[in-house]
Parts: C-alpha cells; sequence; structure tokens
C-alpha cells in the first residue's frame, strides 16, 4: 500500500538527543497486531558507537492520529460482536427436528 506508507512517513517525526553522528539509520515501516485493519507505524532507530555516557538520552516521537483511525478498531470489533450475535439469533431459530408424516 504506497499511499498509506506515504501518508505515514509525512506524519511520523521524531527528536533525540543522540548525537546524529551516532544514528546510522531511521526506519519506518507499517506494523501489523492483532485486529488491526491498516496497521500502525513503527519507527526503528539503529545507532552505533554509543557509549554509557548516552544511556540516559531522550527520544520523542510525535505523528498524526485522525478520529478514524482511533475508532476503527472498536468499530470493527462491535461490529464483529453484533453479526455473530445476529447469527446466532438466525440459527437458533432454525427448526431442525424431524416430523412424522400422519
Amino acid at each position: 500500500m504506497p499511499f498509506l506508507t506515504d501518508m505515514i512517513r509525512r506524519n511520523v517525526k521524531f527528536y533525540t538527543t543522540i548525537p546524529t553522528a551516532s544514528i546510522a539509520r531511521v526506519d519506518l515501516d507499517i506494523h501489523k497486531t492483532f485486529l488491526d485493519t491498516l496497521g500502525r507505524p513503527a519507527l526503528t532507530i539503529t545507532a552505533r558507537n554509543l557509549v554509557d555516557d548516552l544511556r540516559d538520552r531522550e527520544l520523542i516521537v510525535s505523528y498524526d492520529y485522525s478520529l478514524s483511525a482511533s475508532l476503527r478498531k472498536p468499530l470493527i470489533v462491535f461490529v464483529s460482536m453484533l453479526g455473530l450475535f445476529v447469527s446466532a439469533w438466525v440459527i437458533g431459530g432454525v427448526e431442525v427436528k424431524f416430523s412424522s408424516k400422519k
């Protein structure tokens, strides 16, 4: 999904107090977890030559999160459970007993 990847890449920003010379690579991928429809952004920062003096540094990550994205998972769970209950109600109303001919 190139559109989703481009949208996520524009919205994710990070700030760190680690020297920029130590940061070797920054990757931004889409990580899918349980009940995800589109996934979520996963930021991976690879650094080299970090010593103990740099261990307590800050990392601040910010990104835009829309209202529709925050309501997507609860809506999917609600619709799935509603479908489960409706299908159980329909199946429960089916007559399955055998009738004898008179």
